[in-house]
């Protein structure tokens, strides 16, 4: 099989693993899911998932993947397709504790640079800041594993700029399993979504 035909393949057997790809009406009731005039704002807003400390200058990123049947279990928090943006300030300590409730497939993530599309397969998942991203992160069979599984890291947000949190478990990124990941030199935090 050449190249040309094996992404391809790749990318419609993992669309077909996936499920039927028809939105799930629980995408609407994700947590802090956006309302029509909401999603016309583009300022920060709490969500209780991300707990901000700006005196020990740290912030705590609670990440559930397959938290809700949106994109058949392929988000985080009940989002997908940076369709929101986990903004935290620059210079902070960031922690993400991710658990995994996706009762079938193991995912992961990791602070990736921020791309137009992903690959089917990352051939390796390299994060912008030293240590941010889970265990085996590229691995069907090792990565977080489902029902429960859990992982953390923790790393600096040491410069500004748009970057993504993305499983790179093979599939997941080129099917939306990624959300925004911004870290703001205005000392913005919380969580922004996309108009």
């Amino acid at each position: 099989m050449s190249k040309r035909t094996t992404i391809p393949t790749l990318a419609a057997i993992a669309l077909f693993g996936c499920g039927s790809g028809e939105e799930d009406a629980s995408a609407a009731s994700a947590p802090d899911a956006a309302t029509e005039a909401d999603a016309e704002v583009s300022a920060t807003i709490p969500a209780d998932w991300i707990s901000v400390d700006d005196a020990a200058r740290t912030v705590t990123v609670t990440l559930v993947a397959g938290e809700t049947d949106a994109n058949n279990r392929w988000n985080f928090n009940g989002y997908a397709n940076g369709e929101t943006t986990v903004v935290v300030p620059v210079g902070y300590t960031v922690t993400v504790n991710f658990e995994n409730r996706d009762p079938v497939h193991h995912h992961s993530v990791g602070v990736l640079a921020r791309a137009a599309s992903y690959p089917p397969v990352f051939d390796e998942a390299t994060p912008v800041f030293d240590g941010a991203i889970t265990s085996n992160a590229t691995s069907m069979t090792e990565a977080t594993a489902p029902g429960g599984g859990t992982g953390s890291f923790t790393f600096v947000a040491s410069e500004a700029g748009e970057y993504a949190l993305v499983s790179a478990v093979p599939a997941n990124a080129v099917t939306g399993m990624w959300i925004g990941f911004e870290v703001s030199e205005v000392g913005d935090s919380g969580l922004r979504r996309q108009r």
